[in-house]
């Protein structure tokens, strides 16, 4: 799904008949917008010092989207805001001639929540709450006020309500190894779906749904059994039991609870333990490197490895595991669980563990014969559609930018910038670009511009061309520029 963000200008309210229409002139007007959640909950990221006390804040990085219009308005506004340590901010260009209305807000968090993915394999860094799934909606409306205000001129505020039950848990033991994976599972209903959407609060999810969830951690980046806390936004569910199997890379320990419980949206459960029991894992095997791995001789002896995905090819279910000392080709990686195979998605950059046996070579090459899915770690991606094109005449024509962000562990923030800088014959506002003047060349025009996806934590950045065709060129024409009709994604 390409993501376009629109930037219209709001109209002007209706005028009486034939009263004089002063001159429209338009300013930006910045609008700063709070967003609380009920029980003064304000968001995720939690943090909590004693099991009983959680404090919920927004982050810088944080995004929310924003809908927003006046009644007998053509016009309505979709903003993207941003937290600024002290609201979300967002800038629209308005009429000064505007006068006051009736104004409905719709707010949702993450900016992506229309189509927002809710998978079964998730990253956590630490004991630090992923807020990526911490799913949130509200609205309200305010009348004899102008659009971007409160009746009194102050900031817009907008009451949010959590769409999914979070469960916490606290373990601590005498364990001193990293913890590898956490995979909750309950039964009577799914937890997770590859993506979910809401209309009117009624969750709709697509076809590849789970019972479970598993938790992984950035290769150096996961806690030590003797004290670790795991944090799971669910979907609300109605279960009759619930377990908790965490892995290191020796030993396994499991939590039970057969009692059933309603896992209603919007509460935190918490689940506290010490002394938690660890057993030896007998599905545990030993863990080496991608180096030692390729001095091995071809056997049934199965390995674990870990490593970066390079030259995946999805069509064809195979790539390279790099880890540093080495690279070696997997092909036909699956799942111990089948139902789960349609989860393994893969891409460049994803940081994989993985078990399989010293295959045979293929095509000269070192192989991972029947590997099977461990643990994963999804890598943010940013694509964006590789051309944008104008024709000769059109200065000043706005058009916006196409772009797909995922994985990202929070909200992104979107940059666009040309590569040329201030000599750009191209103008950029937000996410829209626009042909400075227009082109009297009979031959066409381009430059290159790059997007910049940032969480706070990742960056990408892709590459793009924006074209202006040349005089004679009506818009239904192709041009082609040698070199550019590529997708440049770095």
């Amino acid at each position: 799904m390409l993501v376009a963000v629109a930037a219209t200008a709001f109209t002007a309210c209706n005028k009486e008949a034939g009263s004089p229409v002063p001159e429209k002139t338009l300013v930006t007007k910045t609008v700063r917008l709070s967003a609380v959640v009920k029980d003064d909950e304000s968001k995720a990221t939690f943090t909590t010092a004693d099991d009983k006390t959680f404090v919920a804040n927004w982050e810088i990085g944080d995004r929310m989207s924003v809908d927003c219009y006046m009644e007998g308005s053509s016009e309505q506004r979709y903003s993207l805001a941003d937290w600024d340590g002290s609201a979300f901010v967002f800038t629209y260009d308005v009429s000064t001639d505007e006068g006051p209305g009736v104004c409905h807000y719709y707010g949702r968090f993450p900016a992506d929540l229309s189509f927002c993915p809710f998978e079964k394999y998730r990253t956590q860094i630490g004991n630090n709450y992923n807020s990526r799934y911490d799913l949130m909606t509200g609205s309200v409306t305010y009348e004899n006020a102008l659009l971007g205000e409160n009746p009194d001129g102050g900031n817009i505020v907008i009451p949010m309500e959590r769409l999914t039950s979070i469960v916490y848990f606290h373990l601590t033991s005498d364990l001193d190894e990293p913890i590898s994976t956490a995979k909750l599972t309950v039964e009577g209903g799914d937890i997770a779906a590859n993506y979910v959407r809401f209309n009117d609060g009624v969750f709709e999810m697509e076809v590849i749904r789970s019972n479970s969830i598993v938790i992984s951690f950035p290769e150096g980046q996961a806690p030590s059994a003797r004290d670790f806390q795991l944090w799971y936004n669910i979907l609300p569910v109605e279960a009759t039991s619930l377990t908790l199997t965490v892995t290191t890379d020796t030993k396994v320990a499991t939590l039970r609870n057969t009692k059933g419980k309603n896992y209603v949206a919007g509460k935190l459960n918490k689940i506290v333990k010490n002394g938690l029991n660890w057993e030896d894992d007998p599905n545990a095997v030993e863990k080496i490197t991608v180096a030692q791995f390729l001095e091995k001789e071809v056997s049934e002896d199965v390995y674990k490895l870990t490593g970066t995905v390079e030259r995946a090819d999805i069509m064809e279910n195979t790539f390279y595991l790099n880890d540093g000392t080495g690279s070696v080709f997997v092909s036909d990686l699956r799942h111990s669980d089948v139902p789960d195979y349609h989860y393994l998605y893969f891409q460049d950059g994803d940081e994989l563990t993985l078990t399989g046996r010293r295959g045979w070579e293929e095509n000269g090459e070192a192989s991972v014969w029947h590997a099977e899915h461990f643990s994963h770690v999804y890598v943010p991606q940013l694509t964006v559609a590789p051309v944008l094109t104008f024709d000769a005449d059109e200065a000043e024509v706005r058009k916006p930018v196409e772009y797909y962000v995922d994985k990202f562990i929070s909200i992104v923030n979107i940059t666009v910038e040309p590569v040329n800088g201030s000599s750009s014959r191209f103008g950029v506002e937000n996410y829209f670009i626009h042909p400075k003047a227009n082109n009297t060349s009979s031959e066409p025009y381009s430059e290159m511009f790059t997007i910049t996806a940032f969480d706070g934590k990742n960056t990408r950045r892709a590459q793009f061309e924006v074209r202006q065709k040349g005089l004679g060129l009506s818009s239904d024409m192709d041009v082609t520029f040698n070199g550019y009709n590529e997708d440049k994604n770095l």
